[in-house]
């Protein structure tokens, strides 16, 4: 009997992709696997602290080779959230150059799609997402009042808009949709306005998403898939067993024949 197999989304990055599962805050991720329930499995593979730095090497061992055989499940999508931990200014220890980050997000991407990559995939799609915008109030506020120490800044909203447009670049220059959450969280911020400059609408540190930030970046993932690659829209995808009524109708298709 053949395996049953699910063909995959998988959701790499950082914290930003691991805390997706959390259903308390609307995780996008966990928003995600719903709505692709019994059509595609959804893989969170992210990587709490970790930078492009650290992930790039990891993005192998996630990805199947490409001589994998058929019973092995296929990702369909790799979405890539990189950027917030790159950000740390230079003498913080997890600082990533924005060269350097830029170069490691577009090897990631080549993975995929150079042909000599021992993880090609040409079925699978990709889509790239900037880091959310950082909010400095927020920010400020959030690290005083978790930290009885007060340290130095150690990332800004500059360093993490560097990063945002560094990610847009990528995609423009490998033809590829990215979903610039690091705009739609600047742009909504300055609707929202407050103490807190309207970040808070979106993350509870700064950092984080919250509700209101993974609901939206679920909506703009999907606005993305359905944009850019309409064939993966759930809405499209058949269920893998089918569905209950339309295996009673097989059954009763299968008695009338037997009867015959």
């Amino acid at each position: 009997m053949p395996l049953l197999v699910y063909d995959t989304i998988v959701c790499f990055g950082d914290s930003l992709s691991q805390h997706g599962w959390d259903v308390s805050k609307n995780g996008w991720v966990a928003q995600l696997s719903q709505a692709y329930l019994r059509r595609l499995d959804v893989v969170n593979r992210g990587f709490s602290g970790y930078t492009s730095r650290w992930t790039l090497p990891l993005l192998p061992q996630v990805l199947p080779l490409s001589t994998a055989g058929s019973e092995q499940p296929r990702p369909r999508l790799l979405t890539i959230l990189l950027g917030s931990n790159d950000a740390f200014l230079p003498d913080q220890q997890r600082h990533v150059p924005v060269a350097e980050f830029k170069e490691n997000i577009t090897r990631m991407v080549a993975m995929v799609t150079d042909p000599s990559s021992p993880n090609y995939s040409p079925e699978t799609r990709l889509l790239l997402i900037t880091p959310p915008a950082l909010g400095a109030k927020l920010y400020d506020h959030h690290r005083a009042s978790t930290y009885t120490v007060v340290y130095p800044v150690d990332r800004t909203p500059e360093s993490v808009k560097a990063c945002a447009d560094a990610m847009r670049e990528v995609a423009a220059e490998m033809s590829l949709p990215c979903v610039d959450l690091w705009a739609a969280v600047e742009e909504g911020a300055k609707e929202q306005g407050g103490e807190f400059e309207g970040y808070d609408a979106y993350s509870w540190d700064a950092v984080h998403l919250n509700k209101g930030g993974n609901d939206l970046l679920f909506g703009l993932v999907m606005k993305a898939i359905k944009t850019y690659y309409p064939e993966l829209d759930p809405d499209v995808i058949p269920f893998v067993v089918p569905d209950h009524r339309e295996r009673a109708l097989m059954e009763e298709r299968e008695k009338a024949q037997a009867s015959q």
